[in-house]
Parts: C-alpha cells; structure tokens; sequence
C-alpha cells in the first residue's frame, strides 16, 4: 500500500498556479469513486462504485476475498484487486533479487493461477493491479528495484498467464509517478488503465513547501509523467490527513471535477484508503490516519 515516503526533497520547489478548469463536454463521464475499506466502514453506503482489496499472493486471504467479493456484488461494485508479489521466503522481503527470473521460469506460475483464478469467479467488472510502485526501491517492495526490463519481463508474463485464466480482466499498471517510471513501462497492449497513489498530509506540505497544496497541485506533478502514455487514469489510493480545513479542500476540490470541472482529461476514478497508513513516513512523520476523513460518496440518502 503505497504512500509518499521516500520524496526527495530539494529546497523549497515553487508552488504550481491555480489550474484552470475545462469545461465539461456533451458526452463527459463523471469520476467514479472507490474505497479501500478493510473494516467495512462503507458496506452500506451506495456512494462507492469501486471496492479495493489488497491480496498478497503467495499467502492469499481467501475469506477476505470471498467476503469483499460477495459485498461488491450485493452493492454492484466494480472489483480492483491490487496483487502484491512478495516471495516465498519466510521474510517475504527476502530474495528479491531473484524475483523477476522465478516469475519467468515458472516458479510462481501456482500462485499466479489461485489468485487470478480466484477473482475471475467474481461476476461483475474486476481490474487487476499487479506490482505497484516498482520504479522507486526503497527496500519496502522486493518488486521495486532497479531492473526495469526484468520487471517488464516479470509483468507480462503475469499478465499472459492472468489473461487465459481471467479474460474479463482489466490490467492497471501503478507506479509510484517517479521521474524513472518511463523505463517501467510494460507496453500498451499490457496495460488498460495507469494508476497512481496520491497522499495529502498537511504538516509534510507545511514542512516542504511552506504552505498547503491542494489535490490539483499535489496530483499534476505525476499526472504529466503518465498523460503521455494516452491510458484512463486513476487515483488507485488516495489519502488525506490534516486540520478539517484542509481534508474538506481536497475533497472538496476532487468533489468540483467529479461534476465536470476537470482538469485532468483522462482521469477516470479516485479510490480512497479509508485506513490508517500501515508503515512509517520518514523523517518523523509517523503513520498517518487517512481514515480520519469523513469521506462523503453522496446524500444521507445513499446510505441504507
């Protein structure tokens, strides 16, 4: 699950100008909107349209699957299930190294088989996001290292594998939006949508850049990295952790372009991780709670 802690930081960058917005046109989309809700916080709520799940794939939670599954369903949800490929080594940290090749070689090809086995029973529209945030290594995904064509290699064969088993599959290729992500770039015919993660935390922009972005600002700089490639573009995880006044002009604003004032052309979804940060920030910024955002979907109403 990703998060922005690995930034670096080079004296006090300028902040960006206001976006102007583009008017909606006559056959516009609205944003869909998701959550990654581990405790069940918006199992009631119609608002969501997209239900996220993380699965580890060499120890996969079944159960947890299973339920989410039913619950996306029962709410008519679009599944997204994030698969992340850690080894088989009793720290699943370990062997890393030898990631890539074992994937090619068939060493995973059971693991591979279980999971895209698993959602391909789900019913309705499900996308696969597989080896997020890969162009970064920071010691916390052994997927994430400088070998940018053995990840290439790594994730087309997944996604070769996943699409006999699973034909209905979308494929979400998810960097973190670094500089480097170009070279990670599997190809057009193995990717239907790019997603990135995007975290608002107010102290660290206070820290950064003297004053607060908003979700515009903070959203272009990986936006520019990943409009080139021409895919549908979603927030595959965002977060947002401060004073009210701050959450409520993020959500405000992304609330602004869900109604068509867009400035971001293809961007088709945002996905809200409705938990509190699983690892440290550095620098003392400790795990921040995203959950504390009353995240709005819609009216009173929406909610049964």
């Amino acid at each position: 699950m990703g998060y922005e802690s690995h930034i670096r930081a080079t004296g006090k960058p300028s902040i960006a100008p206001k976006l102007p917005f583009v008017k909606a046109s006559a056959g516009y989309k609205p944003l869909e909107f998701g959550v990654y809700d581990p405790h069940d916080r918006y199992q009631h709520s119609k608002g969501p349209r997209i239900e996220h799940v993380f699965v580890y794939w060499q120890a996969i939670d079944r159960l947890m699957l299973a339920a989410k599954m039913r619950l996306a369903v029962r709410r008519k949800r679009t599944l997204m299930v994030t698969v992340e490929p850690y080894t088989k080594a009793a720290n699943w940290l370990d062997g890393g190294d030898r990631l890539f090749a074992d994937i090619t070689r068939g060493k995973f090809d059971g693991e591979i088989a279980a999971v895209c086995c698993a959602i391909s029973s789900f019913p309705g529209n499900y996308w696969i996001r597989w080896g997020h945030e890969m162009e970064e290594p920071t010691g916390r995904y052994p997927w994430a290292r400088r070998d940018a064509s053995g990840y290439i290699k790594a994730y087309r064969y997944f996604i070769d594998a996943c699409r006999k088993i699973a034909p209905r599959a979308h494929f979400v290729w998810s960097p973190k939006g670094e500089a480097a992500l170009h070279d990670y770039y599997p190809g057009n015919a193995y990717v239907d949508m790019v997603g990135v993660a995007v975290w608002g935390l107010e102290k660290w922009d206070r820290d950064r850049y003297a004053t607060t972005r908003d979700f515009a600002e903070t959203f272009m700089e990986k936006y520019r990295r990943i409009e080139r490639f021409g895919k549908p573009v979603i927030v595959a995880e965002l977060g947002v952790a401060g004073h009210a006044n701050y959450r409520q002009q993020w959500m405000s604003q992304i609330s602004e372009f869900s109604t068509g004032r867009n400035p971001f052309p293809l961007l088709t979804g945002i996905i809200y991780f409705n938990d509190k940060e699983p690892h440290h920030w550095p620098d003392g910024y400790g795990s921040p709670d995203w959950s504390r955002t009353i995240l709005e979907f819609g009216r009173k109403e929406d909610v049964e």
